[in-house]
């Protein structure tokens, strides 16, 4: 038997002995070479350039960073690098350790560091029982500022970083993702409302008057959210520390545990009044206490009647409370930018049973304009 066998020619190309002319691999001439000295440039200037740090410039930050090309996963191919001075484009070949890349680029980042707010305690700066106003300022702040940061993308990064050492370019960008300076106070730059109201000494009141301002000093009411005053002190008990004093039950005085607490409740409430937030809940008394300013206080009574305060504001509202053994302050710190808020106090319209009725408004002022206006209305149906 005979079998006849096909022939298959094949056509060999053969490289051309010299480099296209003008041709250059990474940013160096091998343009009119034999493949040795091509291979010579490649291993020296080509590599040098493949291989030189890389300066990377972080886009949306001010941020930059170097990166060893070599020390992050990025290789040289040689023999493929000459091969296209042969034949290719004017880039050197490289190989990749996509991980060892993609963690080198990860180490570059920069964490954000807190602000730190220092709110200096509370000293008496209003106690005007009439009309008068209060603007917003920055006594009673010291802030350090924090630090911003900035993290990348190390899968979109690297692509970027390999391009870079291709071309033999010492400098590249890459996208950032900025990271605000953090800290629970960082929007916390004023003093935004204070009051403080006085009293006699010694009295078992005042016992009373500076544990409730203790247990209150320091809180955060957060921004959007609101404030309870019964919520946060809780029931009055001996167990916590509370006394027996004088307190006005059903138009009477009589000793009720935590008497006298309706002080401290009276200086924050003027305190949020001339801050211009939102008091959601308060009651004043139902007899006139001479000490309080007439219309612009509140009574506290345990599952009864409270005291709610909203936080309407973008930044946070800390709560600082200081006594003496005379007086209660209250300041209220966060940010209102150029608020002034301006109150009015109506005449007393005598009432047939000893008390009388009046009328305050409070217009707040946000940048030179009026922005809301709250009227209060309330009869006392004697004095104390």
């Amino acid at each position: 038997m005979i079998v006849a066998g096909a022939v298959i020619a094949v056509r060999t190309v053969r490289r051309p002995e010299l480099t296209p002319a003008g041709r250059t691999i990474a940013g160096v001439a091998v343009g009119g070479l034999d493949e040795k000295k091509v291979r010579a440039a490649v291993e020296s200037s080509v590599r040098a350039r493949v291989e030189q740090p890389i300066a990377v410039r972080v886009t949306g930050t001010e941020a930059t960073f170097t990166l060893d090309p070599v020390a992050a996963g990025i290789s040289l191919d040689v023999d493929a690098t000459v091969r296209q001075a042969f034949t290719g484009s004017g880039n050197a070949v490289v190989t990749t350790d996509a991980t060892e890349l993609q963690a080198a680029l990860a180490a570059h980042r920069q964490a954000a560091t807190d602000t730190v707010v220092r709110l200096a305690d509370p000293v008496p700066r209003l106690e005007a029982k009439g009309d008068a106003s209060f603007t917003s300022s920055a006594k009673g702040v010291t802030r350090t500022e924090g630090r911003p940061g900035w993290t990348i993308d190390p899968a979109a990064a690297a692509p970027v970083m390999v391009a870079a050492a291709r071309a033999g370019q010492p400098e590249a960008a890459v996208a950032g993702t900025p990271v605000p300076a953090g800290g629970e106070l960082a929007g916390v730059d004023q003093l935004i409302g204070t009051f403080t109201t006085y009293h006699p000494c010694c009295a078992p009141r005042v016992t009373n008057i500076h544990l409730i301002a203790k247990i209150v000093d320091g809180t955060v009411i957060a921004p959007g959210t609101t404030f309870s005053l019964n919520r946060k002190v809780g029931e009055r008990t001996r167990d916590r520390g509370f006394v027996p004093a004088p307190a006005i039950v059903d138009g009477e005085l009589e000793d009720q545990l935590g008497g006298g607490i309706s002080q401290f409740s009276t200086t924050l409430f003027n305190s949020a009044w001339f801050a211009g937030l939102p008091i959601l809940e308060h009651q004043p008394h139902s007899k006139y206490i001479s000490r309080y300013p007439p219309g612009r206080e509140a009574t506290l009574d345990w599952g009864n009647i409270d005291q709610v305060i909203r936080n309407d504001t973008d930044a946070p509202v800390v709560i600082r409370a200081a006594t003496t053994g005379t007086s209660v302050t209250v300041a209220l710190y966060g940010s209102t930018g150029k608020r002034k808020v301006v109150s009015k106090t109506g005449p007393r319209n005598p009432g047939t049973d000893g008390g009388f009725s009046i009328r305050v408004t409070r217009t707040v002022y946000d940048n030179g304009a009026p922005s809301g206006t709250t009227t209060l209305r309330w009869r006392y149906t004697g004095l104390d």
